[in-house]
């Protein structure tokens, strides 16, 4: 003990105890409430049990959840812990005259402080049933994770869950009620059961879904109604399967928007995009109806796409993200100084109003990057050479 560090906590009084318990699961919990109650996590560091063999006996040994020291990888890098050594530790063993178990404490002291509250801990974070009930009601309502956990913590005011325990009770809940439907059959009954316009189709001779597209009919009536103009993008890895989400977005009269459709896709490839564009357009009560304009961002596979499916629509450029990924360029090869002057000459080429104005900003662009090759050359080779017609001008 000569080589604990200044902060040194002493709990032993609170785990003196000449109480025997009847079962192991009885010495656990007693263990563990103390432990609350002094706000001491505690661990189960060691748990054997008696076969016969030399050396296995019936005892538990319990430690702080900041005992042991952290494992360096084999990369030689050591990452945060909460592990610090701790020395806590106490055994329980079977009485030798066999009347329940009996509790050692073989050291109170902790090498750290204790908190407040406890939180971050699975035991102490764990929801009860009063709780997991709040969960599930808020969760029917489609409340979102971060406003239940407030609402646990304000009904609930000795509650220390974390919100990935109301993500994990979330995950319980629906697959419960999902039952012995895999994450896709549900999704299907759910769509069949909501009346959604629907398509999907398989990898060849087996049971895998490629993609699958759904619209709600309230979404295919405003599409037939405002066809003018149509926003399509993917979301990224927001899913458990890894797989883009495509999105398309409609837009009224008054400059609303509205979704139109979802896809879930196998890839992002011309092909896939094909068929899920064959399906938007089967949405259209008029076949020779489509949008007048699609707004995406630099996805050569959906422009290509667009191409064949809607020859005659007028496919532009997002300049939101075609200015976010010029400002990070010109962060890459520009030094500060000059980094605000480019960007608002950038700007000025993005907004010209005819030729001789491009052709004039464009001039000085080129003069105050003359030192900024690759900077330039980005901007030419990837937007403005091959697609400054779907995005310049007013």
């Amino acid at each position: 003990m000569e080589n604990l560090p200044k902060i040194c906590v002493d709990t032993t009084d609170a785990f003196m105890t000449t109480e025997r318990f009847g079962t192991r699961e009885e010495v656990i919990r007693w263990i563990k409430e103390v432990g609350i109650d002094n706000k001491v996590t505690v661990i189960i560091s060691r748990s054997d049990t008696e076969t016969g063999k030399r050396g296995r006996s019936n005892k538990i040994i319990f430690g702080c959840d900041k005992g042991g020291k952290h494992k360096i990888s084999d990369s030689g890098t050591q990452s945060a812990s909460k592990k610090c050594g701790c020395p806590f530790k106490i055994r329980s063993t079977p009485a030798k005259d066999g009347f329940g178990w009996k509790i050692d404490v073989k050291c109170g002291l902790h090498n750290h402080g204790l908190p407040d509250r406890l939180e971050g801990h699975s035991f102490i974070g764990r929801l009860t049933t009063d709780e997991k009930q709040h969960v599930a009601d808020l969760a029917k309502r489609h409340v979102a994770p971060r406003n239940i956990l407030l609402s646990l913590q304000d009904k609930f005011p000795e509650n220390v869950t974390r919100i990935t325990q109301v993500y994990k009770h979330k995950s319980v809940i629906e697959k419960e009620i999902r039952g012995p439907r895999s994450e896709i059959q549900h999704l299907f009954k759910l769509i069949e059961d909501a009346g959604y316009v629907y398509w999907s189709r398989k990898k060849d001779d087996s049971e895998v879904v490629r993609e699958i597209f759904w619209a709600h009919p309230d979404s295919v009536k405003l599409l037939n109604i405002f066809p003018i103009v149509l926003v399509m993008d993917s979301t990224y890895k927001t899913n458990k399967y890894r797989q883009p989400l495509f999105e398309i977005v409609g837009m009224t009269s008054t400059g609303l928007t509205f979704a139109v459709g979802f896809a879930y896709m196998e890839s992002e490839q011309t092909e896939n995009f094909c068929w899920v564009l064959e399906k938007l357009k089967e949405l259209f009560v008029k076949k020779d109806m489509c949008p007048q304009v699609i707004l995406t961002d630099r996805d050569l596979a959906l422009m290509k796409a667009i191409e064949v499916v809607f020859p005659n629509s007028i496919n532009l450029l997002c300049r939101f993200h075609i200015n976010k990924n010029v400002g990070a360029k010109c962060k890459q090869h520009v030094v500060n100084d000059l980094q605000k002057t480019i960007d608002t000459l950038w700007m000025e080429v993005v907004w010209a109003s005819d030729e001789v104005e491009y052709g004039q900003r464009l001039h000085q662009l080129e003069q105050a990057c003359v030192d900024y090759s690759g900077f330039i050359n980005y901007v030419k080779d990837t937007w403005l050479t091959p697609h400054r017609h779907r995005f310049v001008g007013p």
